[in-house]
């Protein structure tokens, strides 16, 4: 009979599930097998399992809790026992492993061999040396052999794991080695709320703190992660506690040390090219109601309200396309769009894409858009799309801009296009030259919303220097409603700049002062000159009207 399953899997009950299809076979009597083989002489079970994904999604648990289940033995593999000083001994230890799987299954016993980051014992022929080429072509005889006597009991399954499946010598990946490969994937909010229920079930929660809300922050948080956050928690309450004055109370996690906690705690799949989604509002965005709302419903609904998409076939839009002058709050608008939606937010730039390496701007440009997958709801943002998708002009020239302009576009279309089997993945971007962009981009399907972000109004105006200003203390004199009538063409970063400098002119005129009166706005305003012209502004609004595109949503 086998054995309950262990709680923490539960999340992955479609690996086990799937597994468990392949340790059934493991299980069987030698009268069983011949029964079934007789049965069904052509069918094989694979011998070989590869389970791929993600750091810290529990691979290494799946195989354990299988273990635990069919009281297999368990022949662990790993890069340590394999890469051994001597010439010859890593393939000894590879023999070795085999031959005692083999004298276990003869007892009737099933055997598992589990090979622990089969990328770094077994990589690609072109990034290995003459140790790891010996390794390779000994475990693809001893796989060799395994499928050989696969008509013979006893039955040995051997499975892999690896973070990197790409990185794996394509050898072991044909059929008759590793002939089945199972992903593991990330868990999702509702498996992510199983694993916290588990891991701080013997912690004591305030009756504030709800699991759901904390599972809610936690894109693209993997098992490992999720016990990172809960240990951190209780960490940060321990010491909360200790530094108080009340000895011989229970420790209790509050809501605030969950807040702090995520602070501390990261995604770990996603370091390196995601920032987390900022902490930026709607409410810090001054003016644009309209465009916020037309934002809102193109990116928070479709995450936010997928039901109601599905229940109606509404397609959602895969990516919207943001273009003005520069300082207009392009960039602010696509953080507080992924701080609404509660979703990943990966941002690249141009100056990110172009690497003195060939192929590196692309391989970041695919590795983002996967990792984006990997912990949907996601938001990819974009900035300066005009560099990193320019207008092809040709055949290429001599420049090697160019070249790497084409590579880049011609991965941004396909990433693009592959989003249409992704749910819960939206492309955001930002440019100042609408005109630059590659036409291709601005089909629909791709970025199928274009919205100008103009500079603001005078009401809008008004609402942007009352954001900046709410930490300051302000005389009864100013009257920001005055000074937004006088500040036309001025943008949301020249407004920014305007507080900025008044603040400053108090201070060089008292530095004890203790308030910025409207003098001190006046001088700023004589010494600052907005951004744009009005020549300029006419410009990108007829970008705007008469932009490359005319088969998308032009706001």
């Amino acid at each position: 009979m086998c054995r309950t399953r262990p709680a923490h899997l539960l999340p992955l009950r479609r690996e086990l599930g799937l597994l468990a299809r392949h340790r059934r076979s493991t299980r069987s009597s030698p009268s069983d097998a011949a029964a079934a083989a007789a049965l069904h002489p052509p069918h094989q079970w694979p011998r070989g399992l590869l389970l791929y994904g993600p750091p810290g999604t529990g691979k290494t648990s799946l195989v354990q809790a299988i273990v635990r289940e069919c009281s297999a033995h368990l022949t662990m593999i790993n890069t340590y026992s394999v890469h051994k000083a001597h010439a010859g001994e890593g393939e000894k230890f590879l023999r070795e492993a085999f031959s005692e799987a083999y004298s276990q299954a003869s007892q009737g016993r099933p055997a598992i061999i589990f090979i622990d980051e089969l990328d770094a014992i077994c990589p690609r022929r072109n990034s290995r040396r003459e140790q790891e080429s010996r390794i390779v072509g000994q475990l693809l005889t001893l796989m060799d052999g395994n499928k050989k006597s696969s008509k013979k009991l006893p039955h040995v399954v051997v499975v892999a794991s690896t973070n990197r499946v790409d990185a794996i010598d394509p050898a072991l990946r044909r059929p008759g080695r590793f002939d089945s490969e199972i992903e593991v994937t990330v868990p999702t909010v509702e498996e992510r709320l199983q694993i916290l229920k588990l891991y701080s079930k013997n912690l004591h929660l305030d009756e504030n703190v709800d699991l759901q809300i904390i599972a809610g922050w936690c894109n693209g948080y993997v098992g490992a992660d999720l016990e990172a956050l809960c240990r951190e928690a209780a960490r940060l309450a321990y010491r909360r506690l200790s530094n108080s004055s009340e000895n011989g109370k229970v420790l209790t996690l509050l809501m605030e040390d969950w807040e702090s906690a995520k602070s501390q705690i990261k995604a770990s799949m996603i370091r390196g090219v995601t920032k987390e989604a900022p902490t930026v509002s709607w409410d810090d965005i001054g003016g644009l109601k309209d465009l916020k709302k037309k934002l809102q419903q193109a990116v928070e609904w479709p995450i936010k309200h997928a039901t109601a998409f599905a229940r109606l076939g509404i397609s959602p839009v895969r990516g919207v396309l943001l273009h003005g002058p520069p300082g207009c709050s392009k960039t602010t608008l696509a953080k507080a769009a992924a701080h609404a939606a509660q979703a990943s937010f990966f941002s690249l730039s141009g100056a990110e894409l172009y690497s003195k390496y060939v192929g590196e701007g692309e391989a970041l440009l695919r590795r983002t858009f996967q990792r984006a997958r990997l912990s949907s709801p996601s938001i990819i943002f974009f900035d300066e799309a005009d560099a990193i998708a320019p207008k092809r002009t040709g055949p290429s020239g001599d420049s090697g801009n160019a070249t790497v302009g084409e590579r880049l576009l011609s991965t941004l279309l396909t990433e693009m296009d592959g989003l249409e089997l992704a749910t819960g993945i939206i492309v955001l971007a930002a440019t100042n030259r609408p005109k630059a962009i590659d036409a291709a981009l601005l089909r629909p399907g791709r970025f199928d919303m274009v919205l100008y972000v103009p500079p603001p109004d005078a009401q809008g105006r008004h609402e942007i220097l009352r954001i900046h200003t709410r930490k300051m203390k302000l005389g009864e004199d100013v009257d920001l409603g005055e000074i937004a009538e006088r500040t036309e063409l001025f943008t949301g970063a020249d407004l920014e700049g305007l507080c900025r400098e008044a603040g400053m002119a108090a201070l060089r005129e008292d530095l004890s002062a203790s308030s910025i009166h409207k003098a001190h706005f006046e001088a700023a305003i004589r010494s600052l000159r907005p951004s744009l012209t009005k020549a300029e502004v006419d410009e990108y609004a007829a970008a705007a009207i008469h932009g490359p595109s005319a088969g998308n949503i032009r706001i």
